[in-house]
């Protein structure tokens, strides 16, 4: 109950008790009401008819007249703001005394503000007497009031006011700490410390902290010194003790080291960020490091310098060709558990991961035999050597689009050199045997699916077995290696099964035969305009590709992909209405990297055509409920970043050309200049002759040199077929499949303040099980008190490479011998957070 209801409790009792009477006075001598806000008061008593008279030094003889004689049916509080007089000195003791025993009201502000606050503890009434000027304001009382905890002791009240004055989320030392961290620098001169000292000794709050964080308080820097040791906690847990030069000693490390860790999860972590910059500089961490070498330091993730040291080392070993990839595998895992490496450092880490994975397969590349024939040839590339082109795009986009990579551009020089000079060259060697003896003669590879079939043996068998409407989308260019990666992306989609089958495109490989071999029927003409002719109706245009669509099925309609998604709902289901098969068509890459102008952008055109290919799947089964899609291309290509030399360059072919460009040439009497093949088009049955350019050789026509296609090379010529099938009614899955995982413990007793927890995860990760990310901490009576940690489970390998040991550091406490806590697991893997299991461990610590 406040003021307000018990004056109003009062006239109400001073009424009951003179039954009649029609009025009550009650006084209210005020001893500390110089600063008293009366308005929220008089206007409650307004509203029940009761009015306030101010009595002063002057007015007493005023007060009667108007009491006794001008005024006799209103109720009136008379509000005397200086202490109560003696009686010989009381002017108006005679009404005060005809009032009756209700008519003093004598206002014990402190047990009322207690009894608001629900403070029932009396050892907290003289800290409040103390501090009394805090209460004073309704503002800081309601915040007070807010953050207060049930059954509040007196430390408790000290924290809250402590909360209130500096603004603290909540009344823990952790926050307080934080709270005043952000409101200036380290010094005396801190905001929020001058807050404090408004309203009581700012000791207060640093005695609660230093309790707190276990350490002994120093008199001068204060504020600073609290700091640093939490810091120097965190950095010494996993420094070697001879490497510690100085100390900041503290009985609670583990509070300490966990504090550091949850500060930098908080919003507030850029401030942390700051401290712990100045420190790495104060405390001359980069010197230290120089004098023992950045391994000495891998475990410790305080400072920012360490990853920098890191990256260094692994960039001079990968740019010496030294480097051990298991071992650095393990390093870079342990490193990305690091708040640097999340957040400064990501992009440099990102691509020189990337960088480390290239090195690895062409360790790999280099040591493996040449195919022995076409076969080989065909699955190595599909199996094996698609990831460095992929990896190599990857590296060329993040090193283009990334921030304050340069230093890093003798490597890529280096791996450029590689992969054009190298690597692209020996795949051409391989390319130019498997042609010369067998492929030029015999482009299609038996066992292999053909682009010219497509139609034929994935389409038609649908249309006839089902009811289902197919999508066909046909991306030019969508090489081998983008459409792996497209299924990567689609596997991850809830509900969906993918496959990838790899498919040998029409040779020579470009645009015009590609598309023509991708519709149903035969090719069964090149005209000498370079019209390619599929059941004697030219491939030209929307117009003739849906006549020959309709030709084997009426229900086709052929539509240009970006239109088709951009229009509305209903506009977009007149166009598809009744129709079994939808080809549609896009164009991206191939026309960005055409131009000599603009093929320096063709991977970001990759990049480009890889989003667009997922919006137009997000649309075809959101807003048309597609379940089957197909997506595949005419043709690949071959992309250098560097420029062409000379050598690389085949004199231009002579003859009737139908239609060529600096990989090809298709038409009659055509010559074969030196670096050039002719292969045998008797595959589609046609007459005419075809000249490929072996190797990465280039004719000299007009046009870029960079990007190209054409030829044999499986960049060129291997192209994806992504079998994208939705999955509904009873397969319908309610959630995505992830791998199992248990704590391998044997006996979960814990026996110290730092220990290991062994987890197991149980499968393999495969297309059909994703990996899974707990995150994991201890808690005892729903009370944190462990790091918490993130750990993603996402291993393909055997049982062996399986398991993970986990450190836990638990925070310093009086634990119960025998005391139970549990290990709670929370499922983070997906959009939902969600328990995953809990796991009881009993506690058996010596008290510290």
């Amino acid at each position: 109950m406040n003021i307000t209801q018990e004056l109003l409790q009062l006239f109400q009792e001073q009424l009951d008790e003179n039954k009649g009477a029609d009025r009550a006075l009650v006084f209210w001598y005020d001893a500390q009401g110089a600063d008293r806000d009366l308005s929220e008061i008089e206007q409650a008593l307004h509203n029940e008819g009761i009015k306030i008279w101010r009595l002063s030094n002057y007015n007493a003889f005023q007060t009667k007249i108007l009491l006794e004689l001008e005024d006799t049916s209103n109720s009136y509080l008379i509000y005397v703001p200086f202490a109560k007089p003696k009686d010989k000195d009381n002017f108006l003791l005679d009404v005060l005394l005809y009032s009756g025993k209700y008519g003093e009201f004598q206002a014990d502000e402190i047990a009322i503000m207690m009894k608001e606050l629900r403070i029932d503890h009396l050892a907290v009434r003289p800290f409040i007497e103390q501090h009394w000027a805090f209460f004073k304001n309704k503002q800081r009382v309601a915040k007070f009031k807010k953050l207060l905890p049930n059954s509040p002791s007196v430390e408790s009240v000290k924290q809250t006011i402590l909360a209130v004055l500096i603004n603290a989320k909540s009344i823990q030392p952790q926050e307080l700490l934080k709270s005043v961290v952000a409101s200036g620098d380290l010094a005396s001169t801190n905001e929020a410390i001058l807050e404090i000292q408004k309203y009581m000794d700012s000791s207060l709050f640093y005695e609660i902290v230093e309790d707190y964080f276990g350490i002994s308080p120093q008199e001068e820097d204060r504020l600073s010194h609290i700091i640093e040791t939490i810091v120097f906690q965190h950095y010494a847990a996993n420094v070697d003790e001879k490497l510690l030069t100085f100390r900041h000693d503290s009985t609670v490390p583990n509070i300490c080291k966990v504090f550091i860790e949850d500060w930098l999860k908080s919003d507030e972590r850029q401030i942390l960020e700051s401290i712990l910059d100045d420190l790495e500089h104060k405390w001359k961490i980069a010197q230290l490091i120089e004098n023992h070498t950045y391994q000495a330091f891998l475990s410790c993730e305080t400072f920012s310098i360490i990853e920098r040291k890191v990256l260094d080392a692994l960039y001079e070993l990968l740019l010496s060709e030294t480097i051990l990839i298991t071992e650095w595998k393990s390093i870079l895992a342990e490193r990305s558990k690091s708040y640097w490496y999340k957040t400064r450092y990501h992009q440099e880490y990102d691509l020189l991961e990337k960088a480390l994975r290239f090195y690895e397969w062409k360790v790999e590349f280099d040591q493996d035999d040449e195919p022995k024939n076409e076969q080989e040839w065909f699955s190595c590339y599909t199996e094996k050597y698609y990831n460095i082109d992929q990896l190599y795009r990857h590296l060329h986009v993040d090193y283009t689009n990334g921030r304050n990579l340069e230093r890093y551009e003798e490597l890529m020089q280096q791996m450029t050199f590689w992969y054009e000079n190298k690597y692209l060259v020996f795949i051409g060697h391989y390319t130019d045997r498997m042609l010369e003896t067998t492929l030029h003669q015999k482009w299609s590879i038996k066992d292999a699916a053909q682009q010219k079939n497509f139609y034929s043996h994935f389409i038609r068998p649908l249309v006839e077995a089902t009811r289902e409407r197919i999508f066909v989308l046909i991306s030019d260019a969508l090489r081998f290696e983008i459409g792996q990666e497209l299924v990567g992306h689609f596997r991850q989609r809830l509900n969906t099964e993918v496959k990838l089958i790899p498919m040998q495109a029409t040779l020579p490989s470009y645009t015009q035969i590609g598309m023509a071999a991708l519709l149903p029927g035969k090719i069964t003409d090149v005209r000498a305009e370079g019209t390619v002719y599929v059941n004697d109706v030219s491939t030209k245009g929307l117009q003739n590709r849906n006549r020959i669509l309709q030709m084997q099925e009426v229900d086709s309609v052929a539509l240009k992909m970006e239109e088709f998604i951009s229009l509305s709902k209903e506009e977009g289901h007149e166009y598809i209405r009744g129709k079994r098969v939808v080809y549609l068509y896009h164009d991206s890459i191939d026309a960005i990297g055409d131009s000599s102008k603009t093929e320096g952008y063709t991977y970001e055109a990759v990049e480009s055509a890889m989003e667009r290919v997922k919006v137009a799947v997000r649309k075809l089964t959101g807003t048309y409920e597609a379940v089957r899609i197909y997506i595949t291309s005419d043709h690949g290509f071959l992309y250098q970043s560097s420029q062409v030399e000379k050598y690389q360059k085949a004199e231009s072919i002579k003859g009737n050309i139908y239609n060529g460009n600096r990989r090809f040439a298709i038409g009659e009497q055509l010559t074969v200049p030196e670096g050039a093949i002719k292969v045998s088009l008797d595959y589609l049955n046609l007459n005419c002759e075809a000249v490929i350019a072996k190797g990465l050789n280039r004719f000299t026509a007009g046009g870029g040199q960079r990007f190209v296609h054409g030829g044999a090379m499986p960049q060129e010529s291997i192209i994806p077929l992504i079998e994208y099938r939705q999955v509904k009614g009873k397969a319908r899955k309610a959630e995505e499949e992830r791998v199992n995982v248990r704590v391998a413990s044997i006996q979960k007793v814990i026996t110290s303040y730092q220990f290991i927890v062994p987890f197991f995860q149980e499968e393999k990760v495969s297309n059909e099980l994703y990996p899974r990310t707990l995150r994991a901490a201890f808690y005892r009576n729903n009370e944190r008190i462990s790091n918490e940690l993130t750990v993603m489970f996402n291993s393909s390998g055997e049982v062996s490479e399986r398991q993970k040991d986990v450190v836990f550091h638990l925070l310093e406490d009086r634990y119960k011998t025998g005391d139970i806590c549990v290990l709670r697991l929370e499922d983070v893997s997906g959009r939902i957070n969600e328990l995953y299991a809990e796991e009881e461990f009993e506690l058996k610590l010596y008290s510290i």
